[in-house]
């Protein structure tokens, strides 16, 4: 993977460098900026959290809009013409993000990185048996690699004692939600025709009212985070539209600079950088199983990207 990206990089025929720059930018952004600032932040509540994304994010995403010709018109065009779809994928991605924020705040973002990292695997899963694509044994192998994976990873927590302690929200349950939210979310995506601002903010919009109300509720309950932080606190809670917005730009403004081989390669920087914010910079456990299980996803990782090179079936991802 690797040495393909430095082969890519020194082609100067090859690639567009302003392209990689926005590229390496989106994607270095997702996997240690947005980590980074919500463990930051971890002083509120996951879910207050998740609100408050879309309480600062939206304002910067309709702006945006505003600033494009049509682009205040083309969102109600959509929510109007798409409402169901836009609605579906408000709320997969809602509980991706909330996922991951979690993840991050409870310590536990190595699992988020081998989340990330298969991804794109249940991506293309989920295209086989909802969308009726096809894929090679290359593929099928790679993803058998990583359920084995997974399950070695699985076995590093004592499972059937935490199910009945009532435990469970301390399951490994991040490894399936992340990709699986992330992949139905690219499919319902699929059906709304509409630019990466565009359907944000209309998912974002419909994502309001019940954040909206959670926020609200907190606040009533004297739980808001709002009662107990300093001016800088407060700061860093509003920064969260433009950390959330910020990649956004990065990753459109790559993305009709460079080939999907090169995007399909790099789109594993941010689970990288995750896995390493996580255990040099957050001190997150990594026991014996939890390498094996890391080394065969990883095995799974390289076995997929020589099959997907020349194929158009990418995604991002990242948090």
């Amino acid at each position: 993977m690797v040495h393909q990206l430095v082969r890519l990089l020194w082609n100067p025929l090859s690639l567009d460098r302003l392209g990689l720059v926005y590229s390496l930018a989106a994607y270095v952004w997702w996997g240690l900026v947005t980590g980074a600032y919500f463990k930051s932040v971890d002083f509120a509540e996951p879910l207050e959290l998740l609100a408050l994304r879309v309480l600062t994010g939206l304002p910067l995403l309709i702006a945006f809009l505003s600033f494009r010709a049509g682009g205040i018109g083309d969102l109600f065009r959509l929510i109007r013409k798409q409402a169901m779809s836009v609605l579906v994928a408000g709320a997969l991605i809602g509980l991706n993000w909330g996922t991951f924020i979690y993840s991050v705040v409870s310590s536990r973002l190595t699992e988020a990185s081998l989340g990330y990292y298969i991804n794109p695997l249940v991506s293309v899963l989920l295209g086989v048996f909802i969308l009726g694509e096809s894929m090679s044994t290359r593929r099928w192998f790679a993803l058998a690699i990583a359920f084995v994976g997974a399950l070695v990873f699985a076995s590093d927590f004592e499972v059937s004692g935490l199910l009945q302690a009532g435990r469970l929200m301390e399951l490994p349950w991040i490894v399936v939600v992340l990709p699986l939210s992330f992949g139905l979310y690219g499919l319902a995506k699929k059906k709304a025709q509409a630019d990466p601002f565009t359907s944000l903010a209309g998912e974002m919009l419909m994502l309001l009212p019940i954040l909206g109300l959670l926020e609200w509720w907190l606040f009533r309950q004297g739980r808001s985070v709002w009662f107990s932080v300093d001016a800088f606190q407060m700061g860093a809670l509003w920064a969260g539209g433009i950390v959330t917005i910020v990649p956004l730009l990065f990753f459109s403004a790559s993305a009709n600079r460079l080939p999907l081989s090169v995007v399909g390669l790099m789109q594993y920087i941010a689970p990288t950088l995750q896995f390493t914010l996580a255990v040099a910079f957050f001190g997150e456990e990594l026991s014996a199983r939890r390498v094996v299980a890391f080394a065969m996803v990883w095995m799974s990782v390289l076995i997929f990207i020589s099959s997907v090179e020349k194929r158009k079936d990418i995604r991002t991802n990242g948090g």
